[in-house]
């Protein structure tokens, strides 16, 4: 579950870095037009960053439910 953490942070980096000029650059200039490399980095970007927060979320819903379960017996 760190794995998917960390996973998460650091593509969240490369997103922010393609979005903030990307966004600044129709703020500007609105003419202009997003190359279609950035959009589909950006795509699947936001696509891994979804897929690790349902992997997380599922995780975490697995691992409160197991400690539900759990009797203790004396």
């Amino acid at each position: 579950m760190e794995e998917l953490l960390i996973f998460r942070i650091f593509a969240a980096f490369p997103l922010f870095g393609l979005l903030l000029p990307d966004l600044s650059l129709l703020l500007v200039s609105p003419h202009r037009q997003i190359p279609d490399d950035h959009i589909y980095i950006e795509f699947f970007l936001l696509l891994s960053e979804f897929i690790c927060t349902v992997g997380l979320w599922y995780a975490q819903k697995q691992q409160k439910n197991s400690s539900g379960n759990v009797k203790l017996s004396l």
